[in-house]
């Protein structure tokens, strides 16, 4: 009977599972022309990856620099809690870059830092100058346009941005307590000042090499607070934005749908119905031949927000010689519903944007 039993227990007790040896995570290499990327998430590696490509395709194709001599960088993926966003360091004549990968924030703006510091570490060892002297102003701009090149609408909206706001003080910038966005236009300002890619070189390495961009000499001319109020208006108002900001697209519209004639009187604004009823008019059929080609002219360039109101206005445009004043007057109400669609479209969407950025100023 005890046999029996014993027999039954052996039969129905599972066998043993062989213990399995915890899987080792696999490094993965990525070797670029700044430096040799090592990390243990894939898609992380081949993101940094594309940062580091990035920098060298500016040097070599923006300001035509030859590439830096070896040794090339060292650029690890680190997931500390306690770690800094981005560290760089000389070891033995080589710069070893650290990007810590564990946060919840978007970590374009560390990895761009990352791969603008490394390039800078090794431009500064080249020459034979200690790695960290570079401002950090030319490592927030170098950040900048690496993230420009990556995102290309990012440079139409920083320069959307400079024109809405107030120019930081040049002194703050060299400091490197301005915003990103005003190192950004400082370096664009200075390459404009500077013109010849050699020149722009030779600033850019003795920049990197810790040297005083404001005693360097640009022409003989000093790089002061008035020269970069007058060269950043300049620089912000010869560059046509590719696409324009909600704001832009209702200013122009509004521009556009205003019509101010002197039909014997003095200069009145003519609501549209009133400019139909006065369309014989040959100042009136003129001015209406060119709004509507300015229209067709920027149409492609207006922010979504406002598109169909510019496609109404530019209907009641073409249709302002040929149809009949009813019918324009009903493409007008058209006009005036999408305009009002569109500006409570943009005040929820800024709205929006606003409390977004309030909470997250409050979590910091």
């Amino acid at each position: 009977m005890l046999s029996l039993l014993a027999a039954c227990i052996v039969l129905t007790t599972p066998p043993s599972t062989p213990e399995v040896s915890p899987v080792e995570p696999r490094l993965y290499i990525n070797e670029t022309s700044l430096g040799v990327v090592l990390g243990y998430n894939l898609n992380e590696l081949s993101f940094v990856a594309s940062h580091c490509e990035a920098i060298n395709r500016y040097m070599e194709q923006v300001l035509f620099m030859p590439a830096l001599p070896p040794p090339k960088a060292r650029i690890e993926l680190v997931d500390g809690k306690n770690a800094p966003p981005v560290s760089v360091r000389n070891l033995s004549g080589e710069i070893l870059t650290q990007i810590n990968v564990n946060t919840k924030e978007d970590i374009s703006g560390p990895v761009a830092e990352a791969a603008a510091c490394t390039w800078l570490a090794r431009a500064a060892l080249a020459g034979g100058r200690p790695y960290d002297k570079s401002p950090i102003w030319l490592r927030q701009a170098l950040k900048s346009e690496i993230i420009g090149l990556l995102r290309p609408s990012m440079v139409d909206w920083w320069y959307r941005q400079g024109r809405s706001n107030t120019a930081s003080p040049l002194e703050k910038i060299i400091k490197g307590q301005a915003p990103d966005l005003e190192s950004f236009l400082f370096w664009r300002a200075v390459r404009n000042e500077i013109g010849s890619s050699a020149d722009q070189t030779k600033i850019l390495i003795n920049s990197a090499q810790g040297e005083d961009i404001l005693k360097l000499v640009v022409k003989s001319k000093l790089l002061d607070e008035n020269w970069w109020l007058t060269a950043r208006a300049n620089l912000l108002l010869n560059r046509a934005p590719v696409s324009l900001g909600m704001r832009e697209s209702a200013e122009t519209l509004d521009d556009l749908s205003r019509f101010v004639f002197d039909l014997g009187q003095g200069d009145v604004v003519l609501p549209g119905p009133m400019a139909v009823k006065n369309r014989e008019a040959k100042g009136v059929q003129l001015e209406m031949k060119s709004r509507l080609v300015a229209l067709r002219r920027e149409l492609l360039r207006q922010n979504p927000v406002y598109h169909n109101a510019w496609r109404t206005l530019g209907t009641w445009l073409e249709n302002f010689s040929t149809a009949t004043p009813e019918e324009l007057d009903q493409q007008w109400d058209e006009f005036l519903k999408e305009r009002r669609a569109a500006n409570e479209l943009r005040n929820e969407i800024e709205a929006a944007l606003s409390e977004g950025l309030s909470k997250k100023e409050g979590q910091q």
